[in-house]
């Protein structure tokens, strides 16, 4: 066997498998452990769901809009303040990233009332 350095070989690329349903479950799972992994804070509740066939990670932090700051800030990605309607009219924080191609949200929601004391 020999090699030429001169003319190599051309190496064909192997292009991964695209996921199936099971795989990228699991991948949005290994997602939210690292992203649970690398929090200050622990959030009150983390959901993973599909939509428009794409599983993306929900993490909530109960009435603390601080967190979702904090939680923004570890990702360096803005943090969005709407009202939201609910019979009354609360605040809802929250930030959104990409970590290793899932959609990570970060959020909480507050009560006027609670906004003002």
């Amino acid at each position: 066997m020999s090699i030429n350095l001169t003319r190599p070989t051309p190496v064909t690329p192997v292009l991964p498998a695209p996921f199936d349903s099971r795989d990228a479950l699991l991948h949005a799972f290994a997602v939210t452990e690292k992203v649970i992994a690398e929090l200050a804070d622990r959030p009150s509740s983390v959901t993973i769901d599909e939509y428009d066939g794409a599983y993306r990670v929900q993490v909530y932090f109960h009435r603390q809009p601080a967190q979702v700051q904090r939680f923004a800030a570890r990702y360096c990605v803005e943090v969005l303040v709407d009202a939201h309607y609910n019979g009354d009219t609360s605040t809802y924080t929250w930030a959104e990233v990409r970590v290793d191609g899932v959609s990570v949200r970060g959020w909480a929601l507050l009560r006027h009332e609670e906004r003002a004391a």
